[in-house]
């Protein structure tokens, strides 16, 4: 219709219809691009603000991660270390032998903080929500997955190298009889809270006496590695805790969790 206008127009040499026809052509077209910008733009906002909200659930998982794992470790922290002074000591009695196989099962594991950035990851990765990001909220987002990323990284590998090897020990300590009757049991004792290390197929037990197990090298130092790496352990991820709840707190989002109790 307003081509066979604007073709009459121009016929007739009518300038002044030739200007408006154009003008609505023109403006028509303009609209139309603005307007499919306006709603690509709006839908690219919904993804980002979906991808922010996932982000921020993430965020506050591995911070109760973070907390639960300190809580364990500030938990068996005392345990290790009555055995370790009845170490020192030397003592012989049935309470230290008692004491020192308690410590056991918590020096055979050291878990590292179990933590994931997918969520965040996608976020910081998709050029497409650079627009919605101010410089502030990108340097925080940057910052969080940089500190989760390493904190997992760092507390699987120091886990992993300072957690008790028996093989190492297999002089003083070796297996002894079935701590359960099957695999069913020994998950029903983990769901209890009972620490998931070996001692959940058989326990370990002293093969020599103590006087001799206190003089092993080998034996104490693998309790004192333990201590060393459960302490830092614990301050890495009390520093990290500290950290995620200033970031959270300057992208105007709460923690879900408060601050464990110190060992």
């Amino acid at each position: 219709m307003i081509l066979q206008r604007l073709t009459t127009a121009l016929r007739k040499q009518d300038w002044f219809t030739v200007f408006i026809e154009t003008l609505i052509v023109v403006l028509g077209v303009f609209l139309g691009v603005q307007i499919g910008n306006w709603n690509q733009s709006g839908q690219q906002q919904r993804l980002f603000d979906e991808s922010f909200d996932r982000t921020i659930v993430e965020i506050q998982s591995n911070l109760a991660e973070i907390e639960a794992s300190r809580g364990t470790i500030a938990a068996r922290i005392p345990i290790v270390q009555l055995a370790i002074e009845d170490l020192r000591a030397c003592r012989t009695g049935d309470a230290a032998k008692t004491r020192i196989e308690a410590a056991f099962a918590p020096v055979g594991a050291l878990n590292g903080f179990n933590l994931d950035t997918k969520a965040l990851d996608q976020l910081i990765n998709n050029d497409g929500f650079l627009p919605y990001q101010t410089p502030e909220m990108r340097k925080r987002l940057m910052a969080l997955s940089t500190r989760l990323n390493l904190l997992h990284t760092n507390s699987i590998a120091m886990g992993d190298s300072h957690k008790v090897t028996y093989q190492d020990v297999s002089h003083i300590v070796r297996p002894g009889p079935l701590t359960f009757e099957g695999p069913e049991q020994a998950f029903e004792a983990i769901r209890g809270g009972a620490i998931a290390s070996g001692e959940m197929v058989r326990k370990q037990a002293l093969v020599v006496p103590l006087d001799v197990a206190c003089r092993d090298e080998a034996f104490l130092g693998a309790f004192f590695s333990w201590e060393n790496a459960a302490y830092y352990h614990w301050i890495m991820g009390k520093f990290a805790a500290e950290a995620i709840r200033n970031d959270l707190e300057a992208l105007d989002v709460p923690a879900s969790k408060t601050e464990g109790d110190t060992p």
